[in-house]
């Protein structure tokens, strides 16, 4: 009852409205990108061959993304013969989709949750399964796919507090809805009991990890290690604070901390900016301040290191340079840039500080901060008295470490898990 009243509501109010909405994006001509595939006018997209696999993932944004990236890898493995069709919510998703994937995957926005729209959209793609990333759940969508004999997965799961606070007012809706998916493989514990306060099945919930950090490192790694202590020339003793992938105004913010730690201790400064464009603006600033630098190129091709300050300046140096650093602060974070993959750095056994911006990484957060292995700070004078923190505690520090290493490693199979609960979903088995 709840399912038919929502479908019929949802009805009413989107195909009373759609001639006002069709005429507002005429005139304004917002959300006029992609408004064809809203309306699940994807074109010829049906199976060319009856016997193929059809999987359908769901994917809300950019990280979502990245993570169905790696499931598809997993399944191609063990499917060879299955094609894949992605949607996501935005089109900043489905850019990235298109970049990052093989071009045989069908990038898509996906439909809007309305009857007939869905029914059409169903019939075009006509999946063998549904794959639900993180906890992206379309009613009707849901129960139309079941209702035709799709099988429903929903893998990588999570859900904060706030979000379990407010599922839970539309539990009579939704545990109906979770009720459709065969598994539900979530990230962690919490997530787990939070699924069950809002209706899902304790039977087909399973904790698997997150996808998202499913990171090994080089099978070279120590060499790696040695490779990159070589070129910065560093001796034993000298500390090195990583501040990788920072954004504008986060070097101006870092520069008076490192002056101040530099006066107390030897620290080298390794800054990793996430955009290679701002190089000059960043050599300007250090210029400005009379402080002596190098790019990290200049020391990889031989030059001496005379200064404390290192700009990495390559692609691809970032995830592998954190395994010489002391202290790692994570950017994009301290400015309202939503963070980066802090776990990059956690699988180098390294503790991860970061600022309050971190929307677009939470889930690393809440898992490092977990085992008391990533620290928010508020501003730059919380990050330099955590670092001082840590320098008069080593054995704690020590230990924080190798927590952060833990957690991360513990995050590894599971592309490989999850791909292989959609194979049993697939092959019928429960």
């Amino acid at each position: 009852m709840p399912y038919l009243v929502y479908q019929i509501l949802i009805g009413l109010l989107f195909y009373a409205t759609l001639p006002l909405l069709l005429l507002l994006v005429l005139m304004t001509g917002k959300h006029r990108q992609g408004l064809s595939q809203r309306l699940g006018l994807y074109g010829r997209i049906g199976r060319k061959d009856r016997q193929e696999v059809r999987v359908w993932l769901h994917a809300a944004s950019v990280g979502e993304v990245q993570a169905a990236r790696a499931i598809i890898s997993a399944l191609r493995k063990r499917l060879p013969q299955a094609r894949f069709v992605l949607t996501t919510m935005t089109t900043h998703g489905k850019r990235v989709a298109a970049e990052q994937l093989l071009s045989d995957v069908i990038c898509i926005l996906a439909p809007l949750d309305v009857p007939l729209i869905v029914d059409h959209v169903l019939t075009s793609i006509d999946p063998d399964m549904y794959v639900c990333l993180e906890t992206e759940l379309w009613p009707l969508l849901l129960y139309k796919a079941a209702a035709r004999g799709v099988k429903l997965v929903l893998v990588n799961g999570r859900m904060s507090e706030k979000s379990c606070r407010n599922y839970r007012k539309i539990r009579f809706l939704l545990a109906g809805v979770l009720q459709k998916f065969t598994r539900i493989a979530v990230i962690s514990e919490p997530d787990r009991e939070r699924y069950l306060a809002v209706g899902a099945g304790e039977a087909i919930l399973t904790v698997e990890g997150n996808v998202k950090y499913d990171l090994t490192l080089p099978v070279d790694a120590g060499e790696l290690k040695e490779r990159y202590r070589s070129a910065l020339d560093l001796p034993d003793g000298l500390e090195v604070l990583v501040a990788g992938s920072t954004h504008t105004g986060e070097e101006e913010l870092l520069l008076p901390l490192y002056v101040r730690l530099h006066q107390e201790m030897e620290l080298l400064w390794i800054i990793a900016p996430r955009h290679l464009e701002r190089l000059p603006a960043i050599m300007e600033l250090f210029q400005t301040h009379r402080l002596g630098f190098h790019r990290f190129s200049e020391l990889q091709k031989g030059s001496k290191r005379q200064f404390n300050v290192i700009i990495l300046d390559s692609l691809g140096d970032l995830a592998d340079i954190y395994a010489v650093a002391t202290y790692v602060f994570c950017g994009g974070s301290l400015v309202d840039r939503g963070g980066h993959n802090m776990m990059e750095a956690a699988i180098w056994d390294k503790a991860v500080l970061y600022g309050p911006s971190i929307g677009d990484f939470r889930d690393a957060a809440e898992l490092l901060e977990s085992v008391r292995a990533g620290f928010q700070v508020d501003d730059v004078q919380a990050l330099e008295e955590m670092i001082r923190t840590f320098r008069n505690n080593p054995a704690g520090y020590k230990g924080a470490c190798r927590r952060a290493g833990d957690i991360a490693r513990r995050q590894q199979g599971t592309a490989e898990r999850q791909a292989a609960i959609i194979m049993q979903c697939l092959d019928g088995a429960e």
